[in-house]
Order: C-alpha cells, then sequence, then structure tokens
C-alpha cells in the first residue's frame, strides 16, 4: 500500500504538491492560532507551518526521484550548521530590534530549535553542500547573474513607491516619513534585518523554494508561464488562511476574497516573470518576494486599490512583452520535465 501511495504521488507530483502543502500548513497553522496563548512555547508550530510548501516539494520531489542520496561529506553538515546559526541570529535580531520584542535565553534557545527546518531547506536550496541531493528542485539556478538579483530586489519597491506616489497625486492619504521607526543607516538596518527575516521564515525558503522552486517548472512543462502563474495564484491566496485568521482579519466576506486574488494574481505572474527571466532562480524569486513584503511593512499604501491597479498594468506589459501565453521550450531552465513511471530518466511524473 505504501508503495501503491509513493508511485501515486509520483505520477501525481503536482497535485500531491499542492495536498500535501495544504494538510502541513492549515494543519499546523491552525494548530498553533489553537494555542497562540502560549504563542512562544508552539512557536516551532509556525515556523514548520510556513514552510509548507517548502517541504511539500522536497517530499513529492524524495519520493519521486530514484537517485536521491544523503551526502555523507563533512562540509554538508558544515553547511547546514553554518546555516542554522545564520537563520536563528536574523530570526533572533528581527525579534529585538524590528519586534521590539523580549529576548531571553530560553526564547533564543526556542527560535533555534524552531529555525532548524529553515536552516534545512535553506542548505539544500541555496548552498553548494545540501545534506540531501537529487531532489530535482529548481532553486538557486546555475549562474544567476547580479544585475537580476538586483532587479529582484528592487522590483517590488519601485513599484509600491509608485502606488504611494499615484495615490498622493490623487489625494488620497499616503504613508508618512516621519512615522518611520528610524532615519538613515538605522532605517537601512531595520530594513536589512526585516528583509533577511522575511527571506528566511516565509517567501525565500518557506514559500519560494515550494511555489517557484517545485510547483512552477512542472506546471510550465505542461502548459504556458502565465496559465501556471495563474494555477499557482489560485492555490496561492488559500494557502495565507491561517495567518490572516490568527492576524483576526475578516476572512468571512466576498470584499476579502476579491481583494486578496485581486493582489495576488499579478503578484504571481511578476513572480513567475522574474522566476523564468533568471532562468530558473528561486533565489531571484524569493528575494523579489521578501522585499515585497518588506516594503510594505514599512511604508504600507493607504489605497490598496492603486497599488492592485499598478502591479496589473506592470504584469500587462511583462505578458505581452515576453509574450507569457505561449509555452517554454522544454530544455528552458524554468521547466522541469515530468517523465512516466520507470523510464531511464530516474524521474516519475505526469507526461
Amino acid at each position: 500500500m505504501i508503495r501503491n501511495s509513493f508511485r501515486w504521488i509520483a505520477s501525481h507530483q503536482v497535485i500531491s504538491f499542492f495536498i500535501i502543502t495544504f494538510l502541513i500548513t492549515w494543519g499546523l497553522g491552525f494548530s498553533y492560532i489553537a494555542v497562540m496563548r502560549e504563542k512562544y512555547l508552539f512557536l516551532p508550530l509556525m515556523f514548520l507551518a510556513t514552510c509548507g510548501p517548502a517541504i511539500a516539494g522536497i517530499i513529492v520531489a524524495s519520493v519521486s526521484d530514484s537517485d536521491r542520496q544523503s551526502a555523507r561529506k563533512r562540509f554538508s553538515w558544515l553547511a547546514l550548521l553554518i546555516c542554522w546559526v545564520v537563520v536563528t541570529m536574523v530570526f533572533v535580531a528581527n525579534q529585538f530590534f524590528v519586534n521590539k520584542g523580549p529576548v531571553s535565553p530560553p526564547l533564543v534557545i526556542l527560535i533555534a530549535v524552531s529555525s532548524l527546518p529553515v536552516a534545512f531547506i535553506v542548505n539544500i536550496a541555496y548552498t553548494r553542500f545540501p545534506v540531501l541531493r537529487g531532489f530535482k528542485l529548481k532553486s538557486a539556478g546555475s549562474g544567476t547573474s547580479l544585475s537580476w538579483i538586483i532587479i529582484a530586489f528592487v522590483l517590488f519597491p519601485v513599484l509600491t513607491i509608485i502606488s504611494v506616489l499615484i495615490s498622493r497625486l490623487m489625494g488620497h492619504e499616503t504613508p508618512s516619513l516621519s512615522g518611520l521607526p528610524a532615519t538613515g543607516f538605522g532605517l537601512a538596518g531595520l530594513f536589512a534585518i526585516k528583509f533577511l527575516s522575511q527571506f528566511f521564515y516565509f517567501n525565500g525558503t518557506g514559500e519560494e523554494v515550494g511555489w517557484r522552486g517545485f510547483a512552477l517548472p512542472r506546471l510550465q512543462a505542461q502548459t504556458s508561464p502565465l496559465v501556471a502563474g495563474l494555477i499557482l495564484a489560485l492555490f496561492w491566496v488559500p494557502w495565507h488562511l491561517f495567518l490572516w485568521t490568527g492576524e483576526g482579519r475578516d476572512v468571512m466576506t466576498v470584499s476579502f476574497w476579491a481583494s486578496s486574488y485581486l493582489l495576488h494574481i499579478p503578484s504571481a505572474i511578476i513572480l513567475c516573470w522574474c522566476y523564468n527571466r533568471s532562468r530558473g532562480s528561486v533565489l531571484a524569486a524569493g528575494i523579489a518576494h521578501a522585499s515585497a513584503n518588506t516594503i510594505v511593512a514599512f511604508l504600507q499604501p493607504q489605497e490598496p486599490n492603486v497599488m492592485i491597479i499598478v502591479f496589473f498594468v506592470f504584469a500587462a506589459i511583462i505578458v505581452l512583452a515576453d509574450r507569457m501565453w505561449k509555452r517554454l521550450p522544454d530544455e528552458h531552465p524554468a521547466v522541469q520535465r515530468i517523465f512516466p513511471v520507470g523510464s531511464p530518466s530516474g524521474l516519475s511524473g505526469e507526461r
């Protein structure tokens, strides 16, 4: 029965990815919300919940790949240790400097324990010495250019700033610079800490390694980048439900879901474009995603409809410019072909 289950997963990788993602994220996320009175004690649940897409991608890829193997080189375990230390330090710094929260030895230990799965994913996706090999994840990409790293970093902040400026020209209330938590180098430091926290905690690790690193290249083997991006947006929005519920948002209204989809559909297309243009680099997609959430944390537009329109206009431009309704060739780095079960490739899949 277990073998048949593995064969089904290997033959339906994308469907299995979505199922496992929601089982992990919603199961652990809503469990965390149920015990939020002891939120620090159950912090590992939240960390695992946000890593749902990445963990699901790793599970499906490992089940589907007959060539997977454990790395035994000491450099791999050293790389994992370094990732763990760096991730833990970033989370502690975010708690102290950005959130202005308490930092005690027990909390640091709890954060370190909670950071283990994040460090594990970072090690697999972004280092040359992964502790587990052969997962066929489209991770950092081969030779991601510095230019695309820069573009990914500034893309959403520029679009957000444009939205704020347009809102001001239209007479809407806009964020005041005097309301920022710091200025000059202090603000740059807070932005850097918040960005790294978003990259490791949510966007570049837990989300993008799964959404763009695993699901998108497999979807693009079946359909166009535009359709693949829309499919991801369809699942991406309800994935956030546990976060929005924990924040106390009114998730039972049609207007809430309409505005959420209107914001995430162009965002998914932009991230898809960024991933494809950087030749299959989830690092670029993760940086873009993290910078988007970071700039909004410091410069939240008061008129979200303007930001939605700006995002849609930019998404329309890149769709037309890159003809995203056309499928990418199979040899493109952002496409992961899925071969039939038992094929010489060693992969199993839907095609």
